[in-house]
Parts: structure tokens; sequence; C-alpha cells
């Protein structure tokens, strides 16, 4: 729609002042305004002022917008009722700016104060005092409220909060009119009404800043000329073009409504203006109305509210810290982490407007400023200071947080989509969002990229060996070679090695289980040369991708099954997750926090911290000394079973302890000729074929009546072809194997005679002993790697917060709020001061 103001060049009209004025960004905010004011909620131009100055304390100053009862209270200069301050556009609106405005309003005792910046509209109603109370309320009134102390009083009732409220449920009723009039189930319902939602906030961001309601979509079909059974489609088309960038609708995506629906949608809505509307109202409205939808058959997409807010603060990220949720669901991680992260930025920037001002005031005493001339200068200053907040410019500190910071992926694409438009609700930040699984980079998710990772990932299902990379929509690998070139240019060589190995993999047509190291057998082997697991359970496969996706010394935050931490056949987990990271603090949490979402099992929250290379040296160094240790140990052990057997056998008689020392030799020499035999299989491989014709007819000649084709002797063995084993070399291991035979058979013979020279009690009871010498020695072995795990845990020690408690946040039905008892504030201060502490400790 065209621009109402009146331009020429560089110049935009000012109707209050009868003047051309420069279009710098404000003034072009503030006209729109004053259009705004006049063509959306009645109010006459003789009635409103610009840039009336104002008497504030000893200073005089302007502010930007008044507006008086009527025309004769604006020239009986009187019966100020709103104060308007306008900013640049898409410059956030602070607390601190509130400041400035806030003393104008009261100083003309206005009873709103009205802060605008063209992406977003806020009223303060202000309550008389001193200092006196704001209220933030829905809107503004119009021209006809002022007349009517009915529709003022409903004004005032309709706070924030109320809004909040009010939207959730009017959102619910939507949703319940799509279910009702089309049978739809609760999730289809949802997509449906999601279409609905951004129609209107499209249309509304990018018209005249009109609401979208029945009349405006009746304007529309006459000037789009759409017939009724188009006009669906129509709105519907332009609306996937205003959000074509953010992919959050299918090029043959639909409106599977009727007009007669669509229209009783819109007329719910009308009351709201979601342009207008701040992003915390919709935002939380939004969220609220996802964990009642997605309570039911999608449940296990959301996580409980308490619980996000908790996980991220543990964490606590900061501006420029990239942060990943590879299991995204509907976005709670994200956007908790967005209103986190974008809170300091804001925070920070009030703290630096509160110490300019204090300085400038300072300077204009000294200087002998004038008023005005001090508020210009301030008033310069925070411009500079609100240009890092400016979304519309790429390099501002907002614009980096919401395009470059936070990245989420989920392989379920309504939860995909659903996290985009919760994250645009909220105020943006979902660019590095995808349709994808979570297990496979995609775009900008990729291992060693994140100082942060915070999931709650699935749980109860397996990846099987017959998924493969690639085989699916969730699971491709980019092969378009214009992205690929832009990822390679933007994320550089890391990047580009983990794309050739995903290439590879899926031209391969590797599972995907091959990717991991717990999916090989053995755990880390060689993808070359390891067997691929059955199956993995999927929260196992998260540990592990978790990890990998963080830088060294980043921290991850995992939603998991307590089973992982204290079930001993989860052990092996255990194991490769302590020799890759630290674990930070386990907080144990009621059954009920995820009793909505139909989960069966008790969780935990795990904060985890990838080891930066200090610590993989110190754990290295700690395992080495463990399995020394432990070889002691197992030596010393062995020793004491060997002598307590010996001991028996020697009270059974001569014979029986004769019989166990043969055993024993026996025993050692068939181990030796089973190693033997694998170097020569080895060895033989390495050959050429005339050489292996050699050692053959060697074999023959040593040993004719047991000949065995060589081919039959190399069927497996690691030895290189650049190997510089000879054929004499395979002839002396050929011959050492035969020695070694002929003494076994020798021990055999002698074994065999001194049985027979003893009774069966006595074999019974030497048996006995040596069943229990072998079961000692066996158990020996099994605990080896335990005490060595166990020595290097001694060595490298830390500290870890634990944590249990009874009430989360939220009910077993799924409810949350104020009333709701919650102990994890209470936890998180624990834990802040336990680092704190032991942080303090490391550094003494």
């Amino acid at each position: 729609m065209e621009d109402p103001l009146h331009r020429d060049g560089s110049y935009v009209w000012a109707p209050l002042v009868q003047e051309w004025r420069i279009a710098n960004p404000e003034e072009l905010v503030r006209q729109r305004f004053i259009h705004r004011l006049h063509t959306h909620y009645g109010y006459s131009l003789e009635q409103m002022v610009q840039e009336k100055p104002v008497q504030v304390g000893r200073r005089s100053t302007r502010a930007d917008i008044f507006v008086c009862r009527d025309a004769a209270a604006k020239a009986e200069n009187r019966d100020y009722v709103l104060a308007v301050e306008t900013k640049a556009e898409h410059v956030p609106l602070l607390v601190e700016d509130y400041w400035q405005g806030e003393s104008y309003a009261r100083s003309a005792e206005c009873e709103f104060l009205v802060m605008h910046n063209h992406k977003e509209t806020r009223c303060l109603l202000l309550k008389p005092g001193a200092p006196g109370e704001r209220i933030e309320v829905a809107d503004l009134p119009s021209a006809e409220d002022l007349a009517d102390s009915r529709r003022m009083a409903a004004v005032r009732r309709a706070t924030k909060a109320f809004t909040r409220d009010e939207f959730r449920k009017l959102l619910h009723e939507c949703h319940s009119i799509l279910r009702d009039n089309h049978k739809m189930d609760p999730g289809s319902a949802f997509d449906e009404i999601s279409k609905v939602l951004f129609i209107k906030m499209g249309f509304e961001r990018t018209g005249e800043r009109e609401r979208f309601t029945r009349d405006y979509m009746d304007r529309y079909a006459q000037m789009r000329r759409s017939k009724p059974e188009g006009l669906l489609k129509d709105l519907y088309e332009d609306a996937k073009k205003i959000y074509e960038a953010d992919e959050l609708f299918g090029e043959e995506d639909t409106l599977r409504i009727s007009l007669a629906t669509f229209r009783r949608i819109v007329a719910k809505l009308e009351g709201f203006d979601l342009s207008a509307t701040s992003d915390d109202v919709k935002g939380i409205a939004f969220e609220r109305f996802l964990g009642q939808t997605f309570r039911g058959e999608l449940g296990q997409f959301f996580t409980p509210r308490p619980v996000v807010d908790f996980m991220v603060e543990m964490l606590d990220p900061g501006e420029g810290d990239l942060v990943c949720d590879p299991a995204s669901g509907t976005g709670g991680f994200l956007i908790k982490v967005f209103e986190h992260i974008r809170a300091k930025i804001l925070a920070d920037v009030e703290s630096s407007k509160r110490q300019v001002r204090a300085a400038l005031e300072a300077k204009a005493k000294t200087e002998g400023w004038t008023d005005e001339q001090l508020q210009v200068a301030i008033e310069d200053e925070f411009a500079k200071l609100n240009s890092q907040l400016n979304d519309s410019d790429e390099s501002s500190r907002i614009s980096l947080l919401s395009r470059a910071t936070i990245y989420g992926s989920d392989a379920e694409p309504r939860a995909a989509r659903t996290s985009k438009m919760n994250m645009i609700m909220h105020g943006d930040g979902h660019g590095g969002i995808y349709y994808h699984d979570g297990l496979i980079d995609v775009g900008g998710i990729f291992p060693g990229r994140f100082k942060y990772v915070i999931t709650n990932p699935p749980f109860g299902s397996n990846v099987g060996r017959d998924q493969i990379v690639g085989a699916t929509e969730q699971t491709r690998v980019l092969d378009d070679p214009k992205r690929i070139k832009l990822y390679t240019d933007l994320y550089k060589d890391d990047w580009h090695s983990s794309h050739v190995r995903l290439h590879r993999a899926a031209k391969e047509r590797l599972p995907i289980l091959g990717l991991f190291d717990i999916g090989r057998d053995p755990i880390g082997g060689p993808v070359a040369t390891s067997k691929i697991r059955a199956n993995r359970s999927t929260e196992t496969l998260f540990v592990e991708r978790c990890i990998d996706l963080l830088e060294r010394g980043g921290q991850l935050g995992i939603v998991l099954p307590e089973g992982i931490l204290n079930n001993p056949s989860m052990q092996w987990l255990r194991n490769y997750v302590e020799g890759r990271a630290k674990l930070l603090a386990v907080v144990s949490v009621p059954h009920e926090v995820f009793a909505s979402s139909k989960a069966t099992v008790k969780t935990s929250l795990v904060f985890l911290r990838r080891f930066t290379e200090e610590d993989e040296d110190a754990w290295a160094d700690a395992l080495y000394e463990g399995k020394v240790f432990a070889q002691g140990w197992a030596a010393e052990q062995r020793d004491l079973a060997e002598a307590e057997a010996a001991a028996a056998c020697k009270a059974l008689g001569p014979a029986a302890a004769r019989l166990r020392l043969l055993l024993g030799e026996r025993n050692q020499l068939a181990d030796e000729v089973i190693a033997l035999q694998r170097s020569y299989r080895a060895a033989v491989k390495s050959l050429s074929a005339q050489d292996r014709a050699e050692v053959r007819r060697y074999q023959r000649v040593v040993s004719p009546n047991t000949f065995a084709p060589a081919d039959a002797l190399f069927t497996d063995g690691t030895v290189a072809a650049s190997s510089s084993v000879t054929p004499e070399d395979a002839m002396r291991m050929w011959a050492h194997i035969r020695s070694a035979e002929d003494s076994i058979k020798a021990l055999q013979q002698e074994l065999d005679a001194l049985s027979l020279s003893m009774d069966e009690s006595q074999l019974d009871a030497v048996q006995e002993v040596l069943s229990a010498e072998a079961a000692a020695l066996a158990d020996i072995r099994d605990r080896t790697e335990g005490v060595a795990r166990q020595r290097a845990r001694e060595i490298f020690d830390y500290p870890i917060f634990m944590a249990e408690v009874e009430k989360a946040g939220i009910t077993a039905t799924g409810d949350t709020g104020p009333d709701v008892p919650n102990e994890l504030p209470g936890v998180l201060e624990r834990y802040r001061a336990f680092a704190k502490k032991h942080s303090e400790q490391e550094h003494v």
C-alpha cells in the first residue's frame, strides 16, 4: 500500500507544525504515527500538538506529540490526555527511554504515555503520585473512548497480563472452531490456525498498520478483484510471499478451511493488532496455546516452561555465544535463549545510557549548557546506543542475535514449522531453524561450533542400521553447488570437512549409526573396519551428538532418563561420556514434570562441559596412571589367586600339584599358538604370490600330511602390503607354531598319564580347585578395566552439583503458573553459589 505521508525528496510534510521537515528515520516514524492517530484512533489534527515545550523541573524541553481531549482544550492549553514519544524505526522500546517520556507526560498531567517505534506500540497508564505507578495496558484510547466513561474504564482494565490471557483464550476458541467445523485432529487444526495468524500478522505488518478485519478483507477482495471462491487463495499466496524467506509454508501448501470459517476466526481476532501487540504478549500467549494443543499427541515436542527457564538460566548464555538445540521441538529452549540474551543486551544498553546521561549532566553543569543543549546531547548519544538495537541493521547487536546466534532442527515437520512460528511471535531469531534429523549436520549446525547446546531429545525409540544417511528428506545431504559454496564461504573449513564426510556417507549408503562412535563395534572403532551395531536408542545417540556439536569447553544441558545415570546396563555410555566431558550438575525432577506429555520414565536435567585440551591431557594422564595401577593390582590379585590354588592342590597330594602345573603350561602354550597363528596369517597375506608359493613348498616339506593351502591361513590380519616381512619370517613363524603344537601334544600325553594314576575323587577335587582359580582369574580380568577407571576418576576428581526437587513448577496435568510450587529457582541459587565457591578455590 502507498505511503500516506506527503514527501518531497528528502523532506516530509509535518501537518501539526505546518512545515517541511528533513525525513530522517525518527521524523518519518513520528509523522506516520500522527497519521495513524488521525485515521485509526479518530483524533483530529486540531487536538494534537507536535513538539510542545514542557517544563520538567527547572528544565524546559519538548515532547514529540501531545493529544488533548478536544480542539477547544488544545486552544486553551488544558486537558492533555496522551503524551507520545516516538523512536526510530525498529529501535526497541526500553525502560530507560520511558524516563524521558514519562517526565513529559506527568508534567502535562497526561493519563497515558505512548511509546512507538513503528514496529511496536506500548501504552502506559500513569497513576498519580511520587514517583507514581505506571501500568502497561493493551492499547491507547481512541477519540470515541474519551467520550464514554465505560469504554475508558475498559481501556484502563485491559492490562498487558489480561490481554495475554485473553489472546490465548481466543486462540483456543479459534482452534475449537476448526476442530468442530472441519472435524480436524488437534495437530491439523493447529496448522490451519497458524496460517490464519500469519496471514493476519503479515498484512498488519506490511500494510498501513491497519488491523486485519472482515472489512479489510472485503476491501482487499475489491482491490485484488478476488472472487469469493478465490479470496482465501489470494490472501494465503500473498502471505506466503511476505514470509518467503522464512520457509514457513511449502509451495503446494494451501488453506484447508472454508471462507465462512476463515471470516469467523478473523472476527474473533479483530480486537488484536498483531503488529502493534508487543512480542512478549503474543509470544507468551502463543506459547501457552502451544502447550495446550501439544499436550496430547505431540507432547514430546513441548518442554514445560519452568524446566526451560531453569536450564537456560543454569547455562547462562551471553551475547556472541552460539547456541543449538538439535531436537528443538516447538522451540521452547531457543526462545528462552533469545529472550535471555536479548535481556542482557537491553540491560547493557540501559546501563550505558545511565552512565552517558550522568556524564553529560556533569559536563553541562561544568560548561554552563542550557537545558535544551543538554537534552539534544543526551538524545544524540542515546540514538547512537539505540542503533545497537536496530534489527534492520545486519551489524547491530540485536540483529546478530536474531540472525546468527540461535540454531535448531527437528525431524518432525510440524514441530520444525511451529518452532519458526513461535520464534517469530517472540520477536524473530528463527533463521537457523531447520526441518531435519538432528543427528545429521544441516546448514549452520555442524560439530565443534557451539558454545552451548540445550535440548530435550526424544526418548524410547531406536535408530537401526537400516536407516541410511541421505535416504529420507529429514536425513538429506546438501547437493546444491551454490549453497555448498555459500556455506563453505560462510563457515570455512570446519563446515566443508563435515559436508565432505556426510556426502561420502550418503554416496556409500552408510547407516546413520556409522557416523557415531557408539553406533560402531567396538565403540569408537574406525568406520571402515568396524561393525555397525543393530541399533542404539535415540537418547544415547543424542548424548554423543550434543557433545560433538560443542566447541572445546562448551556446555550442554540435556533432559535424560535417569536410567542412563544409574542403570548398570548403561555403564558403557557413562564410560564413553566421562572420557569426553565433565559432569557439572545433575538435577532430578519429579515424574509429573513430563507426565502430561505421556512420558513413562523419571528424568533428570544433566549439565556437562566438553573437555578442553587441558582436560583431555589430564584425563589421558589419569587413565594411563589408572591402567598402571590396575595392572599392579591385577598382578597382585593373580598371585594371590594362584597361590591359593597351588596350596589347595598341594594339600591334595603331589600328583594334584603336578597336574595343575601341567595344565597351566599347556594353556599358556595354547594361547601363544593362537597369537602366532594370527601373526602368521597376517604375514603371509602381506607376501607376493611368488613368496606365498615358496612358503607353501616349505609347509609341504615340514608337514606334508597336514598341508593347508596358504590362502586359508590369511583370511584376516592387518599387516600392510608395504610390510618388510620376508618368506623366511613366515617360515620361522610356521616352525615356531609347529614346535609349540608338538610341545602341547607332549604335555597332553603327560596329563593323560597323570590323570590315569589318580582316582575319580582326586580328579574331582582338583577340578573344583582349578575351576575356582579360573573363575577368580576371569573376575580379575573383568574388574581390571573398572579398577583402572576408578583410579583415573580419583586422580581426575572434580566437584559435581547434585540436587533433587519434588516440585518443579508444573502439575501432572501440565498446568504451570505462579501458584504452582517450584523448587527450581532455589536450586539455581544453590548451584550458582556452588559454582562460585569452587571457581574461587581453583584460582587460590
